[in-house]
């Protein structure tokens, strides 16, 4: 099954802003491909200031980088997946939906907004 995963990752280094980001979807990138999944897109969607002060495991962030990812697997990996995002101190937020793969490359939802 397609999944369409739309994270914040927090920014602790305004210089390396990326960082925690990178090492996030790589970590994730590696439990899919582990698990006999396929990541279709890695897409950067860069630093923002968050609409609002959010907080997570007793911090205050008020700044984040947004990253999506596409990729395809079974069931029970997407909720180790979401088991995994929800215990990392790195993320802020995290959406996950499945994606309709009727059509062969359906497209990030960044993707479909465009056309």
């Amino acid at each position: 099954m397609l999944y369409e995963l739309i994270a914040i990752a927090r920014v602790v280094n305004p210089i390396e802003h990326t960082r925690e980001a990178k090492e996030v979807a790589t970590t994730l990138g590696r439990l899919i491909i582990q698990n006999r999944g396929v990541v279709r897109k890695i897409q950067s969607m860069g630093n923002e200031t968050l609409p609002k002060i959010m907080r997570k495991d007793q911090e205050r962030h008020f700044q984040g980088h947004r990253f999506l990812m596409l990729f395809d697997s079974s069931a029970p990996v997407q909720s180790e997946i979401l088991r995994t995002l929800k215990a990392d101190p790195r993320i802020i937020r995290s959406y996950m939906q499945k994606v309709s793969d009727k059509n062969l490359d359906p497209g990030s939802s960044l993707d479909r907004a465009g056309r």
